[in-house]
């Protein structure tokens, strides 16, 4: 019962205390004992509810105090440690202008490095924030922004988009020799070349979501905003790391793009177990028996290779599908990759790369930038979020990844 039902209890009480004086002084007599015993436990009835609506009305003036001076208390309180990864959940609903002291503090560690491309006008602040590693507990933003390229290849992290050069060189040819008496050693120099890495500003574009969502406890803004960006960013981004040019300043050398020619098939748009085998072979042994070595195609191609041994008495197929979630399959004894932007079979098509696939090295700048836009979608109630990488790839050694081209 809250205070305003216990107030109207208590005037019909005093209603009925009223009527009870009022009956006896119109027959000109005292209460009878009985009256007087049902006046009195009425009477203690209505002083309990007096004092009971006092407890509640004084409770509920409390809760407002401490409800208005809530954010007074929390500024003046002994700062405690917030998690990056509250604060940047915080961050996506709030903006950084509703974040308290703790978030403020928080998220600024995770402010975008540099003034590039990426730091537009019209966000909170002078840009984004970088996706903490652990966003939540079921995102990691490690695995949620890996694409498929860069689940098997040399991945190498900076806080900065700084280019950089890697040294490459192809030494399989060099072995060694045994040594005669008061003979001198053959000199055997070591070519070198520079691998340049400067790292290209991928956008997922804007997802916008209705103000009402964000201010929705019960939404999982992290998951939604999540998936929707890493989704967008892994198709770009792996489209540019399997096929790109490499051309500067224009898209990054894709893996099958910096592989260098290992077979090629008799048929435009057919393979022969043969012909993989060749592709197989065609990989120096160093890098053949690397525990980085396997397949990459696409689904179709996987497809059309698999076929090829229905209806054949070989005991040891060379295609071997996974057994269980997850495993990849083994061709020739090596894992199959899938890739869906590598190319299906078609004439002058590279369809399938075979090698070291860590000799593929990528270079992420800064990790992972969310942007936050707060004006641009206020007149429809939204918020808009942009998700930024900044990426590139090359292959280091051409010879340890070598693809199958159509004829």
């Amino acid at each position: 019962m809250n205070a305003k039902q216990m107030r109207e209890k208590r005037a019909a009480l005093n209603e009925q205390l009223k009527g009870m004086v009022a009956a006896a002084k119109a027959e000109a007599r005292e209460l009878t004992k009985e009256e007087t015993v049902k006046f009195d436990a009425i009477y203690a009835e209505q002083e309990e509810l007096r004092d009971n609506v006092k407890r509640v009305e004084n409770l509920e003036n409390l809760t407002k105090e401490l409800a208005s001076k809530a954010d007074e208390v929390r500024e003046s309180a002994a700062p405690s440690k917030v998690e990056a990864r509250d604060a940047f959940n915080a961050y996506l609903r709030k903006g950084i202008h509703g974040l308290n002291a703790g978030e403020a503090r928080a998220i600024q560690e995770l402010r975008a490095a540099g003034a590039d491309a990426a730091n537009v006008s019209d966000v909170d602040a002078d840009g984004g924030f970088l996706v903490p590693e652990n966003w939540s507990d079921f995102v990691s933003a490690t695995e949620l922004f890996k694409s498929d390229i860069e689940k098997v290849a040399t991945v190498l992290r900076t806080s900065n988009g700084q280019p950089f050069n890697l040294p490459a060189t192809n030494d399989t040819g060099v072995v060694a020799a045994i040594l005669g008496q008061a003979t001198a050693v053959t000199r055997k120099d070591m070519e070198f070349t520079n691998v340049k890495f400067d790292p290209f500003t991928y956008s997922s574009g804007l997802v916008q979501v209705s103000n009402q969502l964000l201010s929705d406890n019960a939404f999982d803004l992290s998951s939604f905003v999540g998936n929707l960006l890493a989704q967008r960013l892994n198709r770009g981004i792996n489209g540019g790391l399997t096929t790109g040019s490499g051309v500067a300043g224009t898209a990054p050398q894709g893996i099958v793009t910096g592989s260098n020619l290992g077979k090629t098939a008799g048929a435009a748009a057919a393979v022969t177990i043969p012909e993989v085998m060749d592709l197989f072979y065609s990989v120096d042994v160093s890098y053949r028996n690397s525990p980085n070595a396997g397949f990459m195609m696409n689904s179709n191609t996987a497809k059309a290779i698999r076929v090829l041994g229905f209806g054949e008495t070989n005991d040891f197929p060379a295609y071997v599908p996974g057994m269980s979630v997850g495993e990849p399959d083994m061709l020739f004894g090596k894992p199959v990759y899938i890739n869906e932007d590598m190319e299906d079979l078609a004439a002058g098509k590279k369809t399938i790369i075979f090698g070291d696939l860590s000799q593929y090295y990528i270079h992420e700048a800064g990790g992972v930038q969310i942007l936050r836009l707060t004006e641009r979608y206020a007149d429809q109630l939204s918020t808009g979020y942009i998700g930024y990488r900044r990426i590139d790839g090359n292959v280091l050694q051409g010879s340890a990844i070598k693809h199958l081209i159509q004829a």
